[in-house]
């Protein structure tokens, strides 16, 4: 009996909110690419398709050859890509990178997990990688897929700080190793988490689940 009040006060207290957590998300600026140059797109490359040709890509610094890149799925132009993972725009390098520094530092203990897509495309080799930065630690993590296949695959890298990060700064730099190395839907999280506030609908619970822990302890005395 005891078991089943104490099992649906943990069902009520959850209900309610209380002790429930996910990670927290680091805003990274324009991590689609949806955001465009001023002055767009202007290189025409079949139907849909369109790019920039070291224009600033907004949010990030970029080096070497750089752009962003409607590759043109969404209008039925598959030339490149079978499709674009977020939106219809994506970044791209040509043997450099795009790189961007959050606002968040590094905490002791904290685990941080960036995600950004890799593009395979269709006429050129699997160039793109991802890193993240922490202070002087460079993580990353090379994937090996199959090449010119026109989709995309989800790269995941983490680092959990040390004692020796806090403070430091967090940087993504998406590197091109030659021609056409292709990124979408930038990601970054820390393992920090938010505990959610109860909700006015869910405090009503509260006083029932107080009170059967309170009618348990009476009983064991």
């Amino acid at each position: 009996m005891r078991s089943t009040i104490t099992s649906l006060v943990a069902g009520m207290l959850l209900t309610a909110g209380v002790g429930t957590a996910s990670a927290a998300v680091i805003p990274v600026a324009n991590g689609s690419f949806e955001t465009l140059p001023a002055a767009g797109l202007p290189n025409p490359c079949g139907t849909g398709c369109s790019f920039s040709a070291n224009d600033p890509v907004p949010g990030w610094t970029g080096s070497g050859g750089f752009g962003q890149f409607q590759p043109g799925p969404a209008a039925g132009n598959t030339t490149f890509f079978n499709t674009v993972p977020d939106g219809i725009t994506v970044a791209y390098s040509n043997g450099g990178s795009l790189s961007q520094t959050v606002g968040a530092v590094a905490q002791a203990g904290v685990t941080y997990t960036l995600m950004v897509d890799l593009g395979f495309r269709k006429d050129a080799l699997d160039n793109a990688t991802a890193e993240l930065v922490v202070g002087s630690n460079t993580i990353v993590n090379v994937l090996s897929a199959t090449q010119n296949t026109g989709d995309w695959v989800t790269d995941t890298v983490t680092y959990t700080a040390t004692a020796a990060d806090a403070g430091a700064a967090i940087s993504i730099i998406l590197v091109s190793q030659g021609i056409q190395g292709d990124w979408d839907n930038v990601r970054l999280s820390d393992s920090l988490g938010t505990v959610a506030a109860p909700e006015p609908i869910s405090l009503a619970l509260l006083g029932p689940a107080l009170g059967m822990l309170g009618l348990l302890r009476r009983r064991r005395a």
